[in-house]
């Protein structure tokens, strides 16, 4: 006789701790990817004279943010995050889309079509983007004049979708932008048959049959938005900081490594990281193994950043590469 499966409200929920965030620290090169870049030469003056001063430019990727997806206000697989503002966050949800008569606050997805096997099915998801618990720490390590410091801050919600609610569910004014709905143009991934799943417009619902791709070009929209200033939406932006002289990454755009790269960190923890848009057409799919029962996801956004310590007026940049 068969044994009876395990029913996915049975299992485990998927969590991610700090334990665990701590533990996916990796100084795989497709994650961290340090470089010595050349050197940055600098003109010192006293009152008495001038002087040519000389600093290491140096270029690596930090952990910024832990981006999660799931599918309902308050149930961030991050489990301090979710004890800090899971409360606030169901509260802001109902209160703000509560406002619009008929509006519902809960999330999920929906299949369209009569043939679920082959429909594509719309989805919903909420999402938040908080800063890296290593952010902060760069700060330190940046007195070396050996390492770049993060923009981002430590546990800081840069983009919270309940916060965002209304933005988040309607998608206004991001349909009116013509330019970023053209089909083809803003996708993960790329080809007929291989795209993930569009960028634009920026909100939680998204066709995709694969919960873990849908929520992987979730986390590309969140990533998105908090990397540029002034967007259509109620976050905080990743705008800068103030360490010497600094190359910062820039918007985070799709299936872009220069720009920024992504790791897995719930239900499955990567060691690697990689843009999405593997296309895995004709090869094992990119979410097998990688698929929460529940519907929970979390992923580290890593940024490329280079710079090197002030040393004077900043005159030009010698160049030279030697990568670990």
């Amino acid at each position: 006789m068969l044994s009876n499966p395990v029913r996915a409200f049975d299992a485990e929920p998927t969590t991610l701790t700090l334990s665990d965030i701590t533990q996916s620290m990796t100084l795989d090169r497709s994650c961290l990817n340090y470089c010595i870049t050349g050197v940055c030469v600098w003109l010192r003056c006293s009152i008495f004279e001038c002087s040519i001063e000389t600093s290491i430019r140096v270029r690596h990727y930090n952990p910024d943010l832990i981006v999660s997806v799931f599918d309902k206000p308050g149930d961030n697989p991050w489990q301090e995050a979710e004890e800090i503002f899971g409360d606030i966050e169901r509260q802001l949800t109902a209160s703000i889309v509560g406002i619009f008569h008929g509006a519902e606050a809960g999330g999920g997805h929906r299949v369209e079509g009569g043939n679920t096997a082959t429909d594509h099915s719309l989805r919903f998801k909420e999402v938040t983007a908080i800063g890296h618990p290593f952010s902060s720490i760069t700060d330190f390590i940046a007195n070396s004049g050996y390492y770049c410091p993060s923009e981002a801050e430590s546990f800081q919600p840069y983009l919270s979708s309940s916060l965002d609610a209304l933005t988040w569910r309607l998608g206004i004014p991001e349909l009116l932008y013509i330019q970023n709905l053209i089909p083809g143009r803003r996708v993960v991934g790329s080809g007929i048959q291989q795209q993930w799943g569009a960028v634009w417009p920026r909100t939680g619902f998204i066709n995709q049959k694969d919960d873990t791709k849908a929520s992987a070009v979730v986390a590309q929209r969140a990533g998105n938005i908090v990397t540029q200033i002034r967007q259509p939406h109620v976050y905080t932006a990743l705008d800068g900081n103030n360490y010497n002289r600094t190359w910062l990454p820039g918007e985070l755009v799709e299936n872009d490594p220069d720009t920024g790269v992504w790791q897995m960190l719930a239900p499955e923890m990567d060691s690697q990281c990689y843009v999405f848009g593997e296309n895995d057409v004709y090869r094992r799919a990119w979410s097998s193994g990688r698929i929460a029962h529940d519907n929970r996801y979390a992923f580290s956004l890593w940024r490329p950043y280079q710079c090197c310590e002030a040393q004077g007026a900043y005159l030009f940049t010698v160049p030279l590469e030697v990568c670990i």
